[in-house]
């Protein structure tokens, strides 16, 4: 299966077969310059729907993030799909960085398919918690804090490029609370936000409301 072909199932439905992204020869396949330009296609064509969903102005697109974003997601689909690829090879592949510098468009790109992560790591989990393939999609959840709410033991993340931008900040919270991610309440700027989403409705989210008032009790401020 074509890299273009996986993003296109994804889109439209939800679940996918994905091809081996290791050659008989045990090494990591890459895709094609055709397949990539297909899947440029395929990314840029969805994502103009998909923005007018979001709420106020998402970020403009950045085309390589999107198209690493895409490759790293099917490369992650593939290893746990088919698990005889080797801890060398999934480091290789999940293991390259991200060709353009963290910013709003590049966290809104590379989320266009990095949104299924949380449940590529519950379903990694499931197969084996200590499986080296789960702490190298950890540390990708690490790397991209809007994409990887509600997975657990992430650790402390860098979130300066979503609260910078008002539409990522709106999505990132509005997971939080859909996923009742406390573990992503140090920012200041994250908890005004939940506050006013919630609003007077805490009932709501009783569990985040809890950990809000009882972070203010705490600590004296806000």
């Amino acid at each position: 299966m074509t890299v273009a072909r996986f993003v296109e199932s994804l889109f439209n439905e939800g679940r996918v077969r994905v091809g081996e992204s290791v050659g008989r020869d045990g090494q990591l396949r890459h895709p094609t310059a055709d397949d990539l330009e297909a899947t440029k296609t395929v990314l840029k064509e969805f994502e103009r729907s998909y923005r007018a969903d979001l709420p106020g102005n998402p970020p403009s697109v950045s085309d390589k993030a999107l198209i690493w974003g895409a490759v790293t997601t099917f490369h992650a689909s593939s290893f746990l799909a088919h698990r005889d690829a080797s801890e060398e090879v999934i480091r290789l592949a999940l293991s390259v960085p991200c060709p353009e510098v963290t910013s709003p468009s590049v966290c809104y790109s590379v989320d266009l398919t990095f949104r299924f992560l949380p449940d590529l790591v519950r379903l990694a989990r499931a197969v084996s918690s200590n499986d080296p393939f789960v702490s190298i999609l950890a540390s990708l959840a690490h790397q991209w804090p809007l994409s990887s709410v509600g997975i657990a033991d992430v650790g402390a993340v860098d979130v300066r490029s979503i609260v910078d931008d008002d539409c990522l900040l709106q999505i990132y919270t509005d997971r939080i609370i859909a996923a009742k991610d406390h573990s992503r309440l140090d920012e200041p700027r994250v908890r005004d936000k939940i506050r006013a989403s919630i609003g007077l409705h805490s009932e709501l989210a009783p569990q985040l409301s809890s950990y809000l008032n009882t972070t203010i009790s705490q600590t004296g401020t806000e």
